[in-house]
Order: structure tokens, then C-alpha cells, then sequence
């Protein structure tokens, strides 16, 4: 053992310790150039903030209007320079806008699923059509942010918004859908009860205490990899950056997680057309403008089951639909080496078309 310690590289210690304690800082984030795209923000509201990105704004094409997930951060669509799905959308001539969730208070506990939809979201495409002169945008959604932007273009009023629809790692249909949703599926999973304690936030390290689990074996064999590909160049740095991310976890508005586990895991209920945004129920089968779904074949957050559902709308019997599946993880896809130039080819020729 004392061997092996020795012919660790130099380094290697420090960046294991920072991970393990969670020690990380601006400095680090600073030193490894995270989030390398300028962004202007343009409109605020509540704890969220909608950001115009890069200094160009001229383009020739609808506005893409990005919504994240709300379990993590953002900056995962933004993450290094070569590994930033926003940097290689404003190289190909788009006039992006990114929304940040925020942290939310305790105040905005009773904003659930429809509030985020039909108010906020809303309210940033809004903003974004005034500021670009455009009557409609290309709206794309990561994540449960898929989820939401699929709610939109699905909605018979929000939908007349949109001229496409890009769902990356996007679940619709929870029943089956992998570990999460077995878990939450037991009798014994009584959301409202083991929220109780909380008084209109239902904290980060409640949600993600479980996604270690998700994926042990890769918890286990993480800092393994980090050491048989430490001199591989801009290795350490991505390793480093993903862990800064995965590690920098988003409170819940309480009725948000409630309605993700029961409403939308134990019910199904936006798979089986049963959830109201602005008192109409929304069905994704709904959707009729041209979409591109991209599905990691790896996830282990939401399985390709999740997001198959899509090739049901009106648009993939129309043609309109491009689905990839991508030998991928749920983040690899779009900040890993090789694959994400792949991905970044299928998203900027859906989005420059």
C-alpha cells in the first residue's frame, strides 16, 4: 500500500481530499476557467434569473431559450472551454438565453410544477420576445427542465410560443424508470410525511443523499479512474469540474419535490395527460412543432424508458421528430470526451436548421 501511495502523481492527494471533504471554492472553480461564456442578465424575478449569454446577439435564427434541471445547477450546460454546450451554440450563430432557478425561500413554498410553467417560465420566453423582436423561440429543456419545457409545448396556449423543441435527458414517463422510481413506488414512501419537517423547503441534501446509490459502482471506482487517467491531458480538469457540479446541489420548493415523487413518479400523472398547467391538463402527445430528443443509453437517473414516450406526439407522426439515443451518461453526453461532439453536432444542426 505504502508503494502505491508513493507513485501516486503529484496532486493527485489534493484533488481526492477536496472532493471527499467537499472543500471546493471560487479559486477552484476560477483556476479550471468554469463557466467560460459571458452572461448578461436581463431580467429577474423571485430567486430566478434569466441570462443572455455571450456578446453578440445577432443571429439568424428563433432565440433558444434553455431551461435546466432543478435538482442541480446550470452551469453544467456551461461547464469548461471544448466541454460547454453554450459555447458551441453561440459559435454557431444562436442568440442564446439561460435561465438560473436559483436558490428558492421558504416564501415560495407553494410553487409547484405549474407555477414554474405557466408563470415563470413563461414570463422569461415573454421577456425573451421582447428583447429579440422574435414572435417565437426555440425552447430547450434539461433534465426535469425537459419535463417543464415539454409541459410548455404541450399546453394548447403556451405551445403558440415555440417554433421547436429540444428535450435532452428529458423524462415523461416515470413508471419504470429506473432506481428512483422504484424506490419512490414502495408503500412505504410516503412523501408528505417525510417532508413534515420542513417548513416550505425541502433541502438539497434530503434529495441527494440517495444519488450516490443510484450508481454505487461508479461511486466506488471514481477516484480509481481519476488516478489511471491523471496524465491524460485535460483529464483532471473535467473529472474536477463534474465534481464541483455534482457536489453543488438546489434546495426544493416543497411542493415542487412533493409533485415530482407523487404526482409525477407514484402517479404518472404528465404521462397519462392528468396534470393541469393554467387549469388545462397537458398531454405530450399534444406536441406538434419539431422536436430533437437526445436519450442517454446510460443514464442511470432517468433510463431511455423515461423519454421514449416522446415518439408518440403528433410531431413524430409527422416526421418531425429526430431521436438519438447516445452511448452516454446522463451528463456524459454533452461535457465527456469523445461523445460530446456527437451530441453537439445533433443539437446545433436541429437548432440551425
Amino acid at each position: 500500500m505504502a508503494k502505491e501511495l508513493k507513485e501516486m502523481p503529484e496532486g493527485y492527494r489534493e484533488i481526492v481530499s477536496r472532493s471527499v471533504l467537499k472543500e471546493y471554492n471560487e479559486a477552484d472553480r476560477r483556476r479550471l476557467g468554469m463557466e467560460p461564456t459571458r452572461k448578461t442578465p436581463v431580467f429577474r424575478q423571485a430567486s430566478w434569473t434569466l441570462y443572455r449569454c455571450g456578446e453578440d446577439f445577432k443571429s439568424d435564427y428563433a432565440p433558444v431559450v434553455i431551461v435546466p434541471s432543478l435538482i442541480n445547477r446550470n452551469y453544467i450546460l456551461d461547464l469548461l472551454p471544448g466541454h460547454s454546450l453554450v459555447e458551441q451554440l453561440k459559435a454557431s450563430g444562436l442568440d442564446v438565453f439561460l435561465i438560473d432557478w436559483g436558490d428558492p425561500d421558504a416564501g415560495m413554498g407553494q410553487c409547484g410544477f405549474d407555477h414554474y410553467v405557466s408563470v415563470w417560465l413563461r414570463r422569461a420566453i415573454r421577456q425573451v420576445k421582447r428583447l429579440t423582436g422574435k414572435t417565437k423561440v426555440q425552447l430547450t429543456g434539461q433534465c426535469i427542465g425537459g419535463m417543464m419545457a415539454t409541459m410548455y409545448a404541450a399546453h394548447p396556449e403556451l405551445r403558440k410560443d415555440l417554433s421547436s423543441l429540444f428535450l435532452l435527458t428529458a423524462p415523461i414517463d416515470l413508471a419504470d424508470s429506473g432506481l428512483l422510481a422504484n424506490w419512490t413506488s414502495t408503500d412505504g414512501f410516503d412523501v408528505e410525511k417525510m417532508t413534515a419537517p420542513y417548513q416550505g423547503i425541502v433541502p438539497a441534501q434530503f434529495f441527494h443523499a440517495s444519488f450516490p446509490l443510484l450508481d454505487p459502482k461508479k461511486q466506488l471506482s471514481k477516484y480509481r479512474n481519476l488516478l489511471e487517467n491523471f496524465e491524460m491531458p485535460g483529464f483532471k480538469e473535467i473529472w474536477e469540474a463534474l465534481d464541483i457540479w455534482s457536489n453543488d446541489n438546489v434546495d426544493f420548493t416543497k411542493r415542487a419535490f412533493t409533485e415530482l415523487i407523487r404526482t409525477f413518479y407514484q402517479d404518472n400523472a404528465f404521462f397519462k395527460g392528468e396534470f393541469n398547467i393554467m387549469g388545462a391538463p397537458v398531454n405530450f402527445k399534444d406536441i406538434d412543432v419539431p422536436v430533437l430528443s437526445l436519450v442517454a443509453r446510460d443514464d442511470h437517473v432517468f433510463n431511455e424508458k423515461a423519454a421514449m414516450a416522446i415518439q408518440d406526439c403528433k410531431a413524430a407522426k409527422k416526421g418531425r421528430l429526430d431521436y438519438h439515443v447516445i452511448p452516454a451518461g446522463h451528463v456524459s453526453l454533452i461535457a465527456a470526451h469523445p461523445v460530446r461532439i456527437h451530441t453537439y453536432t445533433l443539437i446545433k444542426e436541429f437548432l440551425t436548421r
